[in-house]
């Protein structure tokens, strides 16, 4: 029987069944192309929310920390005119300590006490006649007991310093506990919301300081600041209260209707919660693009599966009476090519493939949307002018370096030679090219690019995040370091508290040290090597001048040189190679803690047919495994886990890059208890430009 003309033709029961076999294969490719597309775009969604929620994570870990040491700095300022007051009373001369900067004035608008009967008698502005301030929350909260907390306020309108302010205040307790007034500091909203603006959060990203009262101290919304919007329906302030600390959660903005992911942290020591948020359609435009050009793929494979299974099925009709065996040949025959040919058109990678003359074969049409050649215009071409028509259209810093360059004769079959090339135009499009030696001779070679211009994007972007997150940690540790030298100046102090202190000077050091490093590894990976000074350096002279005045550990002996006698002269930035120099030679001493020789060496090797100065730091001490010496240059690596060695984890990966960018090379060699050997290899200059600095 021929139901539907075509379709189900009479024929065998064995046809019938070739055929049942056909679309239940469809089916269930069709099943599964759904499932598998479905499964893919919840799997985009949930990778964008989670790297969102991880970049909220950070953002709200800055913020938290950056509230922290405001309101804690603030603290320290009425605690100290807290006790002033009691010593001195009215006799304290608020305006002599703001000049002296003891209250750092850029922070906080105003420092002032107001009497037990609320009136306001000192400050560091000078007073416009008397004023009552004994209706204000930030007064009125102290006058009954003594809570043993500061005090933060709403943002009022200050009536001393007629701004906008958020009230910090303490009672001032007589020696008997009896009332004797309140010291109170003001800090504009301003501060913080200029902090806010520089976190990217999108066009309605939000991110705030709020109360557990639910009103917000500072808040900034795109690009538009305000405060003492009232959000105390949110679930942040019920989610605190049961003792979550930090956290994220999906809601639509109860104060401006905005649909956010947020991400909230408690301020740790203070009734105060800081937040961020990015709007979820701006999160999502990618993702929803991504995912609407895998439903049309899909789509398109899908009625690619229907067409092969209807025409396969028309197909059986019209030579049924052939040999089964070569039918199904046939079938596998035809569903492989079509499934290859429509992979490398879909495909959004480019592909180039190679003959066995090593002429261009094939060219998809990804390769052509990418660099905005014509496959066509490729057909034929050997290595050479298919790599100088590739260099046209390549930017000169980033250009393709061809074929030739990429090739390796120890190349293994199946392994791959990459490398990033940028494209001429705007936007900007950076490609990473992979050179595929293939195992055919019919296919020897294969080029693969794939577009990484987002990638790259997003490590410059964290970086920039780490060398702004740097910045603005160095003003709070300036005032760290401040009052700190102030405090240990008093001759007063007990043993115990100078202890503590000098305790906290040291850690303050440390830390200014590890941001240091920060910002200068920032500055190279940013600058790409543009501000250094390059000029012919002798090394005899520069190592015999850092050895000279490098910081010895007590009781250890100064390295040991062995210096070639040919003056060895490198073309490089003087400052940038003491710096490499000095931060080898200190990880050798700290890194032999039970002592042991440090040896120097500079001499001249052979590396693949250039000259290079090769400078040479051995020590005798704790050593390395593989697993770390594979770490090493990795930030924030360190290889003692124990705490006992001091250091950052930035040194070894600030080498790498400067001496990367003087084309040279950097290398270890070390076994676990048996010291370790750096190796520092130069190109050496020009017999031109080393005769100025010979020796």
């Amino acid at each position: 029987m021929n139901r539907g003309g075509a379709i189900w033709p009479d024929t065998s029961s064995r046809d019938a069944r070739i055929l049942l076999i056909v679309w239940v294969t469809t089916a269930l490719l069709l099943l599964v192309t759904l499932l598998h597309v479905y499964s893919l775009e919840k799997e985009d969604r949930l990778r964008v929310l989670a790297a969102a929620d991880r970049d909220l994570y950070n953002l709200t870990r800055v913020s938290q920390e950056h509230s922290n040491r405001t309101f804690r700095s603030a603290d320290q300022v009425i605690r100290f005119v807290q006790s002033r007051y009691l010593e001195v009373g009215p006799k304290l001369n608020l305006a002599d300590l703001s000049a002296r900067g003891v209250i750092d004035t850029q922070i906080f608008n105003q420092v002032g006490v107001i009497d037990e009967k609320g009136i306001y008698i000192l400050s560091n502005l000078p007073l416009k006649g008397k004023m009552d301030l004994s209706d204000r929350d930030h007064f009125k909260v102290h006058v009954a007991r003594e809570t043993g907390e500061m005090f933060v306020s709403k943002p009022v309108l200050g009536r001393a310093s007629g701004k906008w302010s958020i009230q910090l205040s303490r009672r001032i307790s007589r020696a008997d506990g009896s009332f004797a007034g309140v010291v109170v500091v003001s800090i504009d909203p301003g501060y913080f919301t200029r902090f806010y603006a520089d976190l990217d959060l999108g066009s309605k990203g939000m991110a705030a300081l709020y109360g557990l009262d639910g009103v917000a101290r500072a808040r900034m919304v795109g690009e538009v600041a305000d405060f003492g919007a009232n959000a105390d329906k949110s679930p942040i302030f019920s989610l605190v209260e049961a003792g979550r600390q930090a956290g994220s959660y999906t809601q639509t903005s109860v104060v401006d209707g905005v649909e956010r992911l947020y991400f909230y942290r408690k301020v740790p020591g203070f009734a105060l919660v800081v937040v961020a948020g990015t709007e979820l359609r701006y999160l999502l435009e990618g993702h929803v693009a991504a995912r609407d050009a895998l439903y049309f793929q899909a789509l398109l494979l899908s009625g690619m599966i229907l067409f092969l299974a209807t025409s396969l099925t028309y197909y059986l009709q019209k030579i049924r009476k052939e040999i089964a065996s070569r039918r199904l040949a046939q079938l596998q025959s035809h569903e492989r090519s079509m499934q290859l040919s429509a992979i490398f058109s879909m495909s959004p990678d480019g592909f180039v493939s190679f003959d066995e003359g090593r002429r261009v074969k094939y060219v998809n049409p990804s390769f052509g949307r990418m660099t905005d050649i014509s496959p066509q215009s490729l057909q034929g071409l050997d290595e050479a002018d298919f790599s100088a028509r590739l260099a046209t259209q390549c930017v000169s810093a980033a250009r393709f370096k061809g074929l030739g360059s990429m090739s390796r004769p120890d190349l293994a079959a199946g392994s791959m030679e990459v490398d990033i090339i940028e494209l001429v135009g705007t936007p900007k499009r950076l490609l990473q090219v992979g050179l595929l030696q293939g195992d055919t001779a019919s296919v020897p070679l294969i080029l693969y690019f794939r577009d990484v211009t987002q990638e790259i994007e997003v490590g410059r972007m964290k970086s920039e995040f780490l060398s702004t997150a740097a910045h603005e940690l160095r003003t709070p540790m300036a005032s760290i370091y401040g009052f700190v030298e102030i405090v240990l100046a008093d001759q007063d102090l007990s043993d115990t508290h100078r202890e503590y202190l000098e305790i906290a000077y040291r850690q303050a050091q440390v830390m200014t040290h590890i941001l240091n490093d920060l910002l200068d590894l920032a500055r190279i990976e940013e600058r790409h090597g543009s501000d250094f000074r390059y000029a012919p350096v002798n090394l005899q002279e520069l190592l015999r001048s850092v050895v000279h005045a490098l910081p010895i550990p007590v009781g250890r002996e100064r390295p040991g040189l062995n210096l070639s006698t040919q003056a060895l002269v490198v073309v490089a930035d003087e400052g940038k190679l003491r710096q490499v120099l000095v931060n080898i030679l200190s990880n050798a001493y700290k890194f032999s803690p039970d002592g042991g020789a440090v040896d120097v060496v500079l001499e001249v090797q052979q590396v693949e047919g250039i000259r290079m100065a090769c400078m040479q730091v051995s020590d005798q001490g704790i050593g390395m495994s593989a697993e770390q010496i594979a770490q090493v240059f990795t930030r924030f690596y360190r290889a003692d886990a124990s705490g006992r060695i001091s250091g950052t984890g930035l040194g070894m990966s600030i080498v790498k890059e400067i001496v990367k960018l003087h084309d040279g090379q950097v290398t270890l060699a070390s076994n676990l208890g048996m010291g370790t050997q750096v190796s520092v290899l130069l190109p050496l200059a020009a017999a031109g430009s080393a005769s100025g600095a010979a020796v």
